[in-house]
């Protein structure tokens, strides 16, 4: 079984956080809503290198500052159906600007009130991290 290290990052503005949509029917994941990120690249780019480059990649936004918050893993199948071993890695961070556009494997990114995060379909990371810090 293959290993991901994948970095997410928690964005909030006006006690709403920031989720993207997953692409239809496409792994790890299909049809859910997710912190913004993804795989890093540890051969070539630190773990805050790759905060900067998925969260740019995703939404479009450039980060002023960053602080680890949590970390976690699971088990999914990946964009070909192979298992993989998933290993979440969860940043708040601050951006530039508030100017998000989905991009990359996102199809939609929305800002959700944390009140309702139980009525979204969520990763089943997220879900936990949620859970973990309060929110649901």
């Amino acid at each position: 079984m293959k290993a991901r290290v994948i970095v997410t990052t928690l964005i909030e503005k006006n006690g709403q956080i920031l989720l993207g949509q997953k692409s239809k029917d496409i792994g790890p994941y299909p049809n859910t809503w997710h912190l913004p990120g993804g795989g890093a690249k540890l051969e070539i780019e630190s773990l805050e290198d790759a905060v900067r480059r998925e969260v740019k990649e995703e939404t479009g936004l450039e980060i002023a500052k960053m602080e680890r918050v949590s970390f976690d893993e699971d088990y999914e199948p990946d964009k070909k159906g192979e298992m993989t071993h998933y290993v979440f890695l969860v940043y708040k961070v601050t951006p530039k600007t508030m100017n998000a556009e989905a991009a990359d494997d996102i199809v939609t990114l929305k800002w959700f009130k944390k009140s309702g995060l139980e009525d979204i379909l969520l990763t089943r990371p997220s879900i936990k991290f949620f859970k973990e810090i309060g929110w649901i």
